[in-house]
């Protein structure tokens, strides 16, 4: 895909933004919601790559980056098998 065409097809794309910002950083509930959204995003890998290859904040392919890197207190709800999951789709 060329650019930024994935966004089209991202599940969150007309999806309340701040869900994957502060309410993420507020809310474990609300952040293993919003995983599991992510696991099921066909294009979760592209996502995850513009996350980190532009320093990007906040979730991006099912994971809390901060200035493009994997935030552990961020993300610190996640259990192996979700982190297995997420790492197997990106």
């Amino acid at each position: 895909m060329l650019d930024h065409e994935w966004i089209i097809k991202a599940k969150c794309r007309s999806m309340d933004r701040e869900l994957f910002f502060d309410k993420y950083e507020e809310d474990q509930d609300l952040a293993k919601v919003v995983d599991n959204i992510c696991l099921t995003c066909p294009v979760i890998s592209e996502c995850f790559t513009h996350g980190t290859t532009n320093e990007e904040w906040g979730v991006w392919g099912g994971v809390y980056l901060v200035d493009g890197e994997i935030s552990p207190s961020r993300n610190f709800h996640k259990t192996p098998e979700i982190w297995t999951e997420i790492l197997g789709a990106v």
